[in-house]
């Protein structure tokens, strides 16, 4: 059987979205098909950002105090942040972006606050009077939930993740495929000669830092999961990490990046995050989820567990 060779990208999220898809179906279905895949990051985008106040997830962050009834989908994605949350007792935190607004940080990354010498007191008072996470009640039966006043949430953690799983399930009727949203991947089944899909992992050079490495700190082999990472430092920024402690509302400049493998996208995407937040204390914790990781110190280091990374 004759498999075509697709591929197609979009931008979405300020970033680009590739879908590489071998088909056995008529082009124009095909084709179709991939453009609905494209749509499910543009649907999350416009149901969950915290830039549009018309926002499903807006309209949450802007009802502290008395509990407002939800989408089911939204409900399972806040479900799962806040259980992430307890797993790692804080050190994935989903109310952060206050802290986060505190530094400057916008639509466009500016952290704009960084020059105000009175930036660290202001953050250390936040961290003293902001609601805990703990704080927020969910009705599961009603779908609604109630965050306390001033509380916000952020789905950065899982959104994007979120979105290549919607796209996999769309596409999943074909043999072999790879979503790649700028870096974030799942793919679909062997290649149709039999091969893997090789994936490099690219090295984040921090910011006015010698260069500690090559371009790709490895490559790795798969036909089916999702790899995603987490990192990238504050452009412009001297010795500034955008990924906080949540407990103590400083940046986590230790680490440089890191790299999970799952079952899924949203799975790979907000563990990332907190390999990130736990740095090596945190290959532990994935190994108890059966999530391969891999943890890039600034120094260049290398720390991983899982077979996955064990190449690399």
């Amino acid at each position: 059987m004759l498999l075509r060779k697709i591929e197609q990208e979009k931008v979405f999220m300020n970033t680009i979205i590739r879908i590489t898809l071998f088909s056995d179906k008529p082009t124009i279905y095909t084709q179709e098909k991939i453009q609905d895949a494209f749509g499910c990051f543009d649907q999350v985008v416009k149901k969950y950002t915290r830039f549009s106040p018309k926002s499903e997830l807006s309209v949450l962050n802007n009802s502290g105090g008395k509990p407002m009834k939800v989408s089911a989908e939204l409900f399972m994605l806040i479900e799962y942040m806040l259980e992430l949350a307890n797993q790692t007792n804080g050190s994935y935190d989903p109310t952060i972006i206050d802290l986060l607004e505190t530094y400057g940080y916008d639509q466009k990354s500016n952290f704009e606050s960084l020059g105000d010498p009175n930036l660290f007191n202001k953050i250390q008072k936040l961290i003293k009077i902001r609601p805990h996470f703990s704080t927020i009640k969910l009705d599961k039966n009603n779908l609604t939930i109630e965050l306390a006043k001033r509380q916000r949430l952020d789905l950065g953690s899982v959104g994007k993740g979120y979105a290549i799983d919607l796209a996999y399930d769309l596409l999943e009727e074909f043999p072999s495929f790879m979503i790649n949203a700028g870096g974030d991947i799942r793919v679909k089944g062997p290649k149709p000669d039999g091969g893997v899909w090789e994936i490099g992992l690219q090295r984040t050079q921090p910011p006015n830092k010698r260069v500690i490495g090559e371009e790709l700190i490895g490559k790795i082999q798969i036909t089916k999961g999702s790899l995603c990472g987490s990192g990238g430092w504050a452009r412009k920024v001297k010795f500034f990490h955008h990924l906080l402690n949540p407990k103590t509302g400083m940046p986590i400049n230790s680490i440089s990046q890191t790299f999970t493998y799952a079952k899924t996208a949203m799975e790979a995407d907000a563990w990332a995050t907190i390999l990130f937040t736990l740095g090596i204390k945190g290959l532990k914790l994935l190994e108890e989820q059966s999530i391969s990781g891999l943890v890039v110190g600034n120094d260049g280091s290398i720390s991983y567990t899982g077979d996955i990374f064990s190449k690399v």
